[in-house]
């Protein structure tokens, strides 16, 4: 039995999604989606409801794989998750929960980020590319043999990348593969699949190999011992506009880029400016340190520790003075932000490949939870060293820096660099918030008060239109009559009010 989920984006009526040219032919089926191992793995752990997530460009292939794994699974119920709850390239559980599944197959490209409830099995997709072409342009690019270098590649290429890292292995003699780190599935048997699916690629911990572990935007780089991480180049398999790359830019900063496009068969050294682009986030940073009123958006639903990230989140505001409020909105967009004019800085949390978008629609600054760290944690500098993985802010990781008491923030004030005026952070009491606002004077006789509202009822009380006046009493109770029957585009007695 096979069925579709529901379709849940506001623009439902007018959104356009961008399919394959065409779908993939009968032959290739079976290898792009992995049917055999799909259906292995359900069958071995006796799943009963499975949802089959794709991303868009996929659909056009969905119902073909959903009739190709029900045939051989006739006791259990598949189906297609049409439409994810944030990003595609998260596992949507919320989704997934609603139609009471017992598993998860996530098919596409990934953020790698661990899930929480649901047990998942990866199919990562096989992208087309010319292994030759790819290996002499690399090496005709990185010609200097002493040169150290990390390989990187969108999860679309782990099923070929170990056979491009050994044939560049003859001019980069110091390359290193990252591996992948899929959440373990040691209990449902996803590992034995992920070993013969990807060789290589997958990072498993009981491989037995040695070396000093680098763990970032779900890779793991395993340097060698006496190596440090910053002496290390990339060289990333992939689009070199897309959302994996800009996170690993963000999060290797101190190393040059190098991409091979194998969709036009283009090697070329990365010329982004990553300083600049870390001097932007610096700005947000400053942002939020202005700002007195934080919205905390809830950008996952399903991605491990979420829930204690918007603790932390909640503790570290409070502690700075600033008042914090809650929202999930499901996907981002600047018309659901701006019904919430008082908030003055969002922090997102998200998966890393999430956190970092175009803003410029937005009526405020949106800032990922490391920006916020940064901002309210005068116990954590700046040294440009950056991360978009919000767990290892929490306590237990490596990276962990408790903030201060609220009384050590009070000892000592800080100059805005955006408004050059002086802020205070720490807890303050209602009669230190009335003093601290700033004073100017227009005209002689005439003083007002120049400050930003400290809580969302305060900003409310400031605006001149309120809401719609309640007028308990006064208005005359009348009875319900029926309303318009039909949608809005063409409601059925439209033709009689004409």
């Amino acid at each position: 039995m096979s069925t579709s989920a529901f379709f849940s984006c506001d623009d439902a009526m007018t959104r356009k999604i961008e399919l394959q040219s065409s779908p993939t032919s009968k032959e290739d089926l079976e290898t792009v989606y992995s049917i055999k191992y799909c259906t292995q793995w359900i069958i071995e752990n006796n799943f009963l409801s499975v949802a089959l997530q794709f991303p868009d460009d996929f659909l056009i292939d969905a119902s073909k794989v959903v009739g190709l794994i029900q045939h051989r699974v006739p006791n259990s119920s598949i189906f297609i998750l049409g439409d994810t709850s944030y990003g595609s390239c998260c596992v949507d559980e919320v989704g997934a929960q609603h139609y009471k599944a017992d598993s998860i197959i996530h098919y596409g490209s990934t953020c790698l980020s661990p899930n929480i409830i649901l047990p998942v099995f990866y199919v990562l997709g096989r992208a087309s590319i010319d292994v030759r072409d790819c290996v002499a342009k690399i090496c005709q690019h990185c010609s200097d043999t002493a040169m150290k270098a990390i390989l990187a590649y969108d999860t679309k290429y782990a099923f070929i990348v170990g056979q491009v890292f050994h044939q560049l292995q003859s001019c980069l003699p110091h390359l290193i593969l990252s591996k992948m780190s899929l959440p373990s599935g040691s209990s449902h048997g996803q590992d034995s699949f992920y070993k013969t699916l990807y060789p290589e690629s997958v990072y498993i911990n009981n491989d037995g190999e040695t070396g000093s572990a680098v763990v970032r935007c779900g890779r793991v780089v395993l340097l060698p011992e006496g190596t440090n991480i910053d002496d290390y180049s990339v060289i990333f398999l992939g689009k070199p506009d897309g959302a994996t790359i800009i996170n690993l830019m963000m999060n290797f900063n101190k190393s040059p880029f190098f991409t091979y496009n194998p969709d036009d068969s283009i090697c070329q050294r990365m010329s982004l400016n990553v300083n600049k682009a870390l001097m932007k986030r610096y700005y947000l940073i400053e942002r939020a340190k202005d700002a007195s009123i934080i919205g905390i958006l809830a950008g996952t639903l399903g991605v491990a520790k979420y829930k204690d990230i918007i603790d932390h989140l909640k503790i570290l505001l409070k502690k700075a003075g600033k008042k914090s409020y809650t929202f999930v909105v499901g996907k981002l967009n600047p018309q659901k932000l701006a019904n919430f004019a008082e908030v003055e800085v969002y922090v997102l949390v998200s998966c890393p490949e999430s956190c970092l978008f175009n803003q410029g629609d937005f009526h405020c600054p949106i800032v990922t939870p490391f920006e916020m760290e940064i901002a309210c944690n005068k116990a954590r500098e700046w040294t440009g060293d950056y991360t978009t993985d919000f767990s290892t802010l929490l306590p237990g990781s490596p990276m962990y820096v408790e903030a201060p008491q609220p009384d050590s923030y009070e000892e000592e004030g800080d100059v805005s660099l955006i408004s050059n005026r002086l802020r205070v952070i720490g807890e303050r009491n209602a009669l230190e918030v009335a003093s601290s606002k700033d004073v100017a004077i227009r005209t002689e006789g005439e003083i007002i008060a120049v400050g930003s509202a400290q809580n969302a009822s305060e900003f409310l009380s400031t605006r001149s239109w309120k809401g719609l006046e309640q007028n308990l009493g006064k208005t005359p109770v009348v009875k319900a009559v029926e309303g318009q029957v039909g949608i809005a585009a063409s409601y059925k007695n439209e033709q009689d009010l004409s």
